[in-house]
Formats: structure tokens, C-alpha cells, sequence
């Protein structure tokens, strides 16, 4: 009888240690294949609802790096996933900050903060799937990672909620960005003191630059800025200075009359 229980031992040990050693649910790679999905998902809807050229080319790049996910081990699907990710975050985050920091919609806050936290996820766990870790080695760390890619999001949408709306100056001349494309190719205004709002309807950063008189407005997703100064009469070249943009057609001209 004794030796029967003393046999029995190693194997109660055995599958409790397979137990232990059970791979967790959330791995690095299935990270990597939901954030790209989420990103798909909310640039695809974005493209679909508003026209945004550029986010339907963003959302079919990163369609793209899914499917490629199932070729030659998922390593050009994961660095597509991660540099796609990477762009992403760049832009979403600073447009999310600077419209909670000016008081932009909430709508807009939330898009760019959603976004910015998928592509946290997307960029993190691109690289760490990209050292082909196992998966026992990650532990709960993916867990990790989209627990806080969740905070990021709260935390920029209880931002927004207590930021206060600002008023800018009245316009003497207003643009909108859409669609990679100006509202207005020319504008007319009186010498002296002038002010210029873009809006942006696009997913990504627009610019209102005159390179001549040294006026450069950045304006992130879903906000409107406005720029004052002073000029004289004449003819001035204005354009979106983001590379490719002048060349899509996003240039204009503003006339200063006398």
C-alpha cells in the first residue's frame, strides 16, 4: 500500500506542474493580431463615414499586415502591425493631447485618445512578439499592457470631460481641411491685422503654413485653430506643409488687398 501512494507522487506532481506551465490565454501574438483588428476596424469606419482617404489607406495596410500575419512565421505581418502602429500612435497622441489641452469635442478626444491606445498595444506587443519569446516567458505582462492601453483611454476621456471650451478670435478668412483637400483654394482679406481658423475634419494633422511670413498652424484631428498677424498687400502661397500634402493638392492662395 505504501508503495503504490509513493509511485502515485510523481504523477500528481507531473500535472500539477503542466498546469502551472499551462501557456496563459492573452500571448503576445494574439495582442498583436487584436490590435491590428481594432485598428482595422476604427480607421475602416472612419474612412467609410467621413471619406478620409488617408485613414482608408492606414486601415488597408494594416488589413494587409493581418493577412500577412499567416505567412513565413508573421513576421512581416508583425512588422507592418508595429510600424503602422508606431505612425499611428505618433499622431493620435499628440492630437489627443493637444485637443484635451484646447478644449476640442469630446468626440474628437475620443477617436484620437481610442486610437492612440490601440496603437500603444499594437507597438509593444509587435516588438515583444517580434523577440519570439514563449509564451510562458510573458507571464501576464500582455495583460499588462492592454490594462494600461485602457487607462490611457479613461484617463484622456476624463480629461476631456473636465477641459473647458475656448473661444478664438472671429475669423476674417476660415478653412476646412477634408478629405486631404482645402476648402478654398484662394482667400481674399483686407491688409492690417488678419485671422486665418482651419478646421480639421481629417484623421491625421493638417497644417495652415505661409512659409513667406513665417506663419506655420498645426491642427490636430477633429479641431479648429486660428492664427492672427499682421500683413501687408500683396499675394502669399499657402499650403499644408505634412509631406505629400501640397502635392495631393492641398495648396492655395491668399490675396491681400490694400
Amino acid at each position: 500500500m505504501w508503495e503504490r501512494a509513493s509511485h502515485s507522487l510523481p504523477v500528481e506532481v507531473e500535472s500539477m506542474d503542466l498546469q502551472t506551465r499551462r501557456p496563459p490565454v492573452l500571448s503576445w501574438d494574439r495582442v498583436v493580431l487584436f490590435s491590428g483588428l481594432a485598428a482595422l476596424v476604427v480607421l475602416a469606419l472612419v474612412a467609410l463615414l467621413s471619406g478620409d482617404l488617408e485613414a482608408g489607406a492606414v486601415a488597408f495596410g494594416f488589413g494587409l499586415s493581418l493577412a500577412l500575419l499567416r505567412f513565413r512565421g508573421g513576421v512581416l505581418g508583425r512588422v507592418g502591425i508595429g510600424l503602422l502602429s508606431a505612425i499611428t500612435l505618433f499622431f493620435m497622441s499628440t492630437a489627443a493631447v493637444t485637443n484635451v489641452a484646447s478644449g476640442s469635442p469630446v468626440g474628437a478626444v475620443l477617436l484620437s485618445g481610442g486610437l492612440s491606445a490601440i496603437a500603444l498595444s499594437g507597438v509593444v506587443s509587435a516588438a515583444m512578439s517580434g523577440l519570439r519569446r514563449q509564451h510562458a516567458d510573458a507571464g501576464r505582462s500582455p495583460m499588462y499592457l492592454v490594462g494600461a492601453s485602457l487607462m490611457l483611454f479613461a484617463g484622456m476621456w476624463a480629461w476631456s470631460l473636465t477641459s473647458a471650451g475656448t473661444t478664438g478670435p472671429v475669423a476674417d478668412a476660415a478653412l476646412v481641411a477634408e478629405n486631404v483637400a482645402f476648402s478654398e483654394s484662394g482667400l481674399s482679406v483686407a491688409a492690417g491685422q488678419v485671422t486665418v481658423s482651419l478646421a480639421n475634419q481629417d484623421l491625421f494633422w493638417h497644417t495652415f503654413t505661409i512659409e513667406s511670413l513665417g506663419i506655420d498652424l498645426p491642427v490636430p484631428v477633429g479641431a479648429t485653430r486660428s492664427v492672427t498677424f499682421d500683413v501687408e498687400a500683396g499675394t502669399y502661397e499657402f499650403k499644408c506643409r505634412i509631406p505629400g500634402h501640397p502635392e495631393a493638392g492641398m495648396t492655395g492662395t491668399l490675396t491681400v488687398t490694400g
